[in-house]
């Protein structure tokens, strides 16, 4: 079987199963062979959203708990 026909087949199988799935876009053939599908924008957007606020909790908390000491003991 060739390659061609192989990446045309598989193309046509991904674009069907991908419409039982909304939130993902068209896929696309890459010129290196690899395929790609897009999550949705709005979506990528959210996570994004989701991962700044996470991380700016973090950073607030760390912040929080004061000066690292040391603990090492002296006698």
């Amino acid at each position: 079987m060739k390659t061609d026909d192989q990446e045309q087949r598989l193309m046509i199988a991904l674009q069907i199963l991908l419409k039982e799935f909304g939130n993902y876009g068209e896929p696309r053939l890459r010129g290196d062979g690899d395929i790609q599908i897009p999550l949705d924008i709005d979506l990528k957007k959210a996570r994004a959203r989701q991962s700044n606020l996470a991380d700016a909790f973090s950073r607030m908390m760390s912040d929080d708990l004061g000066p690292k000491r040391n603990s090492t003991w002296i006698k």
